[in-house]
């Protein structure tokens, strides 16, 4: 990543820290139950048509945390600060020749507030979550400009706990960028690449396994 992409990307950084802070103290102060979920992951999907073909965000590792909070005292629903990661490279297919080139290298971002919902309850538990917030897109290569666009994510989860306090997640999420106006993202140097319109684009399925800390 590029220094000025890496300089736009800390406010949002230490702007997840606070949202954490904020959330987990109190619960801890007032004595309440809270999880703290690290996960990695494989992020695939991501494509978007174009004027003269295809952009499209390789599949890769990703990694994050969850952070649940109880929702008015509910063990059933409960608030979800959700921050994930992942470096990858924007590959590029024209129409006329079909051969595929890689245009620059990119971090993304995903930072996401919302909540889940207890479908099955017990030592295995399954539940549907939800999230509204922002994804960053930044690439490495300073001649193209970084991104920020509201998101949502959906997805469906099982926790298998093994003791009191300790875990095991499986998640499934549809990663859902957000475009609301016509226009192209990733302008610079090197011109426009990704010509977009209103609407929901670069969606992405990820699959992710972490550890459950319930404090």
């Amino acid at each position: 990543m590029s220094e000025g992409n890496a300089a736009k990307a800390r406010p949002l950084g230490w702007m997840a820290l606070g949202v954490v802070l904020m959330l987990a103290v109190p619960a801890l102060v007032a004595g309440e139950e809270f999880t703290i979920t690290p996960f990695t992951g494989w992020v695939f999907g991501g494509t978007v048509n174009t004027r003269d073909g295809q952009l499209r965000i390789k599949e890769t590792a990703d990694y994050g945390v969850n952070l649940d909070l109880p929702y008015r005292g509910s063990r059933a629903t409960r608030m979800r600060f959700s921050f994930s990661t992942y470096d990858t490279t924007v590959e590029e297919k024209l129409d006329l020749s079909s051969v595929s080139r890689d245009l620059f290298g990119m971090r993304v971002d995903h930072y996401q507030l919302g909540g889940t919902k207890v479908i099955n309850e017990g030592r295995i538990q399954t539940y549907g979550m939800g999230t509204f917030g922002v994804t960053h897109f930044s690439p490495r290569d300073s001649s193209y400009s970084s991104e920020t666009r509201f998101s949502m994510h959906f997805g469906l989860g099982m926790e298998v706990m093994l003791s009191k306090h300790l875990g095991l997640n499986l998640q499934g999420r549809l990663l859902l960028p957000f475009n609301y106006y016509s226009g192209s993202l990733f302008c610079g140097s090197g011109g426009c690449n990704i010509a977009v319109s209103g609407g929901s684009s670069l969606m992405q399925v990820d699959i992710t396994a972490g550890l459950v800390m319930r404090f």
